[in-house]
């Protein structure tokens, strides 16, 4: 009898040992039937119920197997029971007597757990620095204790603990990619990229390596590897949501269309997915398919999620297709869900001023400086509002932040100028971190400058280096890719000059004109058979940057109105947008290279018919007659003025009377063809 107990011993373990638990768990009651106070088939069999599951089972043996044999190591074991039963403070009683009579590093570890499961996070540390006392090469201990680390945000210790694992199992993936997160979080990207790469090479079937190496490069701007690595993650797993939305993201400067294939084929994956819809929306609106991006979001909306987030972008596209009303519509919709978010407390303040709503916006502005004295959009808009209004200093203070907003004072740091600095008989870098426009709009300050400083260096775009060197021959004019040879003293915006000088409105200089065309490209242009006609010459600009020029270009159906007058020979200033062909319309666009070929083009006409752009500047500085047709809520440099700008004499103004209104500009324009002296 005791020869066959034997074999069904032995067998019950081996059938244990191989993981066959059912057939094991005959053999053990059987041997419980022939003897039921077997502390070791007792504890066997609790374990294997532990394994199964079945812990209230598990703790019934192994209390009884304790009672008839108090040893440390089925304490440990009824121990490990109660903690699978969730029962903790019944383990760590059973755990304390356990190392009480037999320390070891596997008890030391399970009170670590235990402690760590009632989130007593720093009573667990301790246990698992006893266990690797005990025992140096305890993987677990020092992997949990890293993780421990991490969860009381001391990194340096977690550090510590994640690379030990590594000298005790070498080839570890959980703490490769353990060290990879505790480096990001010390801002270490370079050696978490390093951690990730070494797991990658372990395992390189793992999606999510490739996926958090696309993350980590994009993080140092390593556009190219991070592409790779998301590229990488596609071959593997061709619907991740996340991968397919960070590529299009990646893309989405450089190559939209681009980015377009990879967020339509996230959302044909996940076609209800939140983050998918709402980068599919944007980038619509990046290309200009507004009617598509609101489509979009009006689905987006039909889900009930994300509700703020949609009607802030059907503002915007609304803004962009000039519906005002619409478009405040959806603000206040996003405000009501989100009352202090500065972003849709800003746009309802820009669609209000839109409206011509000024004192409803400027109010509005007011109170997003009171939520957030940060927000540099509000006070630079706030800043424009004062300027429309002629509110010189007031305007100034706020507007002047723009280059606060940009990279302009990162680039310069401390040679920036600052409120008040003395810039009598220094060396200044005039540089222009503005438009073409306002580059040529405020170089009639240039001479002023002059008469106070020392040296002056202008850096600015290289299609205005010519003429502007030629104009203004006591200053060095370098383009901005061209580094200043002589050392400069601080640095001024040039939109900032006016301030800086002390010039507000009333005293605007040079407003008959501060600048001459080439006199060679004048008659290199007077030779050309385009102008050897006896018609008035007329210059022509309807249309410019979409993303820019929002409410400003014309569409050439509407400008056909004047096309059809006789006597007059038009002519296309088109430059990069519009310059399609239109029937009795000569297109400059091949002649023009720079700002100077622009210079001494429109010195070659009678008059120029345009929107608000950088060619009226050119023209006004050239004296050049002007008609400029602008929209109902223009920029604050036209202020609100309607017939004449302080800025340029030889400049007549035509304004909306209605939003989007632009064939009554047409009209009055036409009627002051028909009767202009030119």
């Amino acid at each position: 009898m005791v020869k066959n107990y034997k074999e069904i011993t032995n067998k019950a373990y081996n059938l244990h040992s191989q993981n066959k638990i059912e057939e094991a768990e005959n053999l053990y009651i059987k041997l419980l039937e022939i003897a039921p106070e077997d502390v070791n088939i007792l504890n066997l069999y609790g374990l294997l119920c532990i394994s199964k599951g079945d812990f209230e089972k598990a703790i019934t043996l192994l209390s009884k197997a304790l009672i008839l044999k108090d040893s440390s190591y089925i304490l440990c074991n009824l121990a490990k029971a109660y903690l699978s039963n969730k029962e903790i403070n019944n383990a760590i009683k059973l755990l304390e007597q356990a190392v009480k009579k037999n320390p070891d590093d596997d008890i030391y570890y399970s009170l670590a757990i235990a402690y760590k499961t009632l989130n007593n996070i720093k009573q667990s540390v301790y246990y698992y620095k006893k266990a690797i006392d005990f025992n140096p090469k305890h993987y677990n201990s020092c992997y949990n204790l890293a993780l421990a680390y991490k969860e009381l945000n001391d990194i340096k210790n977690a550090l510590m603990y994640a690379n030990k694992c590594l000298f005790i199992q070498k080839d570890s993936l959980e703490a490769y990619t353990l060290l990879s997160t505790l480096y990001e979080l010390d801002n270490n990207i370079n050696a978490a990229i390093n951690a990730l790469e070494k797991a990658v090479i372990l395992n390189p079937c793992e999606y999510l390596y490739y996926y958090n190496l696309g993350v980590l490069y994009s993080k140092i701007n390593r556009i190219d590897k991070s592409t790779l690595n998301y590229l990488s993650v596609l071959k593997l797993k061709p619907n991740h949501i996340e991968t397919l939305v960070n590529l299009c993201v990646l893309y989405k400067d450089k190559d939209k269309k681009r980015a377009l294939e990879y967020i339509i084929r996230a959302n044909e994956f996940a076609p209800n997915e939140k983050n998918v819809l709402l980068n599919l929306a944007q980038l619509y609106r990046e290309l200009y398919e507004n009617e598509k991006s609101i489509e979009v979001l009006n689905y987006l909306l039909t889900l009930n999620t994300s509700k703020h987030e949609a009607y802030s972008l059907l503002g915007i596209n609304y803004m962009d297709l000039g519906e005002y009303e619409l478009a405040l519509n959806f603000y206040n919709k996003a405000v009501e869900f989100s009352p202090q978010n500065i972003n849709y407390l800003h746009g309802k303040a820009v669609a209000l001023k839109y409206l011509g709503r000024t004192d409803d916006a400027k109010n509005l502005l007011e109170n997003i400086i009171k939520i957030d004295p940060n927000s540099k959009q509000s006070q630079i808009t706030l800043g424009m509002m004062y300027l429309t209004n002629k509110e010189f200093i007031k305007g100034m203070k706020l507007y002047k932040q723009r280059s606060e907003d940009t990279k302009f004072i990162e680039i310069f740091k401390d040679k920036y100028w600052k409120e008040n600095e003395s810039i009598e008989n220094k060396n200044v870098l005039l540089y222009s971190n503005c438009g073409l426009g306002d580059t040529i709009m405020y170089s009639r300050y240039i001479n002023c400058l002059s008469k106070i400083t020392k040296n002056i260096t202008l850096q600015t775009d290289k299609t205005l280096v010519s003429v502007l060197s030629r104009n203004f021959p006591n200053i060095s004019v370098i383009p901005k890719s061209k580094t200043p040879e002589t050392e400069y003293d601080t640095v001024i915006s040039i939109m900032d000059l006016q301030y800086i000088l002390n010039m507000d409105f009333n005293n605007i200089p040079y407003a008959n004109g501060y600048i001459k065309a080439d006199k060679e490209l004048i008659k290199y242009f007077a030779n050309l058979s385009i102008f050897k006609n006896s018609n008035k010459k007329i210059g022509l600009f309807w249309q410019g940057n979409k993303k820019i020029f929002k409410n400003r270009s014309i569409d050439t159906n509407v400008l056909s109105g004047i096309l059809n007058l006789s006597n007059i020979t038009y002519y296309s200033f088109q430059f990069e947008h519009g310059i399609e062909t239109i029937d009795g319309v000569i297109n400059l666009n091949k002649y023009i290279k720079n700002y100077d070929d622009t210079a001494a083009l429109l010195s070659s006409i009678d008059l120029l018919i345009t929107i608000d752009s950088s060619i009226v500047h050119m023209a006004g500085a050239l004296g050049v007659k002007t008609f400029l047709m602008l929209p109902y809520t223009a920029e604050w440099r036209w202020f609100n003025d309607t017939k004449t700008t302080p800025w340029y004499n030889s400049v007549k103004i035509f304004k909306q009377t209605k939003i989007n209104d632009w064939n009554d500009v047409i009209a009055r324009v036409k009627d002051e063809l028909l009767n202009y002296d030119y």
